[in-house]
């Protein structure tokens, strides 16, 4: 079984339309113009590990309301284990309006919606229970209110106590204690603004900075989003610079989830070889921001994009 953990989910929606004009109302009269999707990180790459041929497949979180059932019925139809406390509040929304001429790509996010203690407790139970036949754990994304920010390094301590290897995706305060539980595998996100460990970074030599204190505080391996590049730390204390050549991008929504999708599936795969997992994760991720999709089908589908991608050990 895999097991990913998806704390704040949302119901996406997409809009394309050929131009996005402030003040003008807009029709949608195709079906492909139009998608509806279960979302939040984690969430997304439980769905395309199904997609890849992963039998049994979990995620964990808290959905919440009439719009948290619907958000469930979507993902039990990808055959996804929904493993959710429900709690009062509404689930939230994100809107993305992509308009082709001129290209723009404009976003509404709902903030959160309020999970209380009680439901908090309930989901640590639940997750200690529920991983005992997953190898590998994926902890990816924001908190709802009413969760302190120790949530993931308290998954992470319960996961590494049940020998599990974690691979986490977070920012903020909830990345900065999580390094204290030592997870294996960190793929810091920027959602608001750019920094790390309350440190603002700009230039790649910065970048690179925070990545080695990453590893300092306790992962690793890490892997920084660099523009649309990825900075790469190994375990020896390597750097690389993976980076896409002649890309096209019409699609952020589900770029990240398909990288740490291809990278563990890689793993499960091949056996444990950091690079050559990246580079497969980075095809992945090219693949889905050229497209309309936000889920992986096949491995198919990215596999030409390797060639499309160059791996560069830095000297620093």
């Amino acid at each position: 079984m895999i097991t990913t953990v998806t704390l704040n989910p949302a119901i996406d929606r997409e809009y394309f339309v050929d131009k996005h004009e402030v003040m003008q109302n807009k029709f949608i009269y195709d079906s492909k113009d139009l998608k509806i999707y279960p979302g939040g990180k984690g969430l997304i790459s439980a769905v395309n590990f199904k997609a890849l041929g992963y039998q049994d497949v979990q995620n964990i979180g808290f959905i919440g309301g009439k719009q948290g059932l619907f958000f469930e019925k979507m993902v039990q139809k990808y055959n996804v284990i929904s493993n959710y406390i429900h709690t009062d509040s509404e689930i939230r929304n994100n809107v993305k309006i992509i308009g082709k001429d001129p290209a723009t790509y404009t976003q509404f996010n709902d903030y959160t919606f309020h999970v209380e203690k009680e439901e908090v407790k309930e989901l640590l139970i639940r997750f200690e229970r529920s991983i005992s036949e997953s190898n590998y754990i994926l902890i990816s994304g924001s908190l709802p209110d009413g969760v302190d920010f120790d949530i993931y390094r308290r998954l992470i301590k319960i996961a590494k106590e049940k020998d599990k290897t974690v691979m986490l995706q977070a920012s903020g305060e909830a990345l900065k204690l999580a390094l204290e539980a030592e997870p294996d595998i960190v793929a810091p996100y920027f959602k608001h603004h750019k920094s790390l460990l309350d440190v603002e970074i700009e230039s790649r030599e910065e970048y690179i900075k925070m990545g080695r204190e990453i590893q300092k505080r306790g992962a690793k391996y890490v892997m920084i989003p660099f523009h649309c590049d990825r900075l790469l730390f190994d375990a020896e204390g390597d750097v690389y610079q993976l980076s896409p050549k002649e890309y096209c991008i019409v699609n952020w929504l589900g770029a990240s989830d398909a990288y740490n999708t291809a990278f563990l599936d890689y793993i499960f795969k091949n056996g444990f070889d950091f690079l050559e997992a990246n580079l497969h994760a980075g095809a992945a991720a090219l693949w889905i921001s050229e497209n309309r999709e936000i889920y992986l089908e096949s491995r198919d589908d990215y596999r030409h994009c390797l060639d499309r991608l160059k791996l560069e050990k830095l000297e620093v």
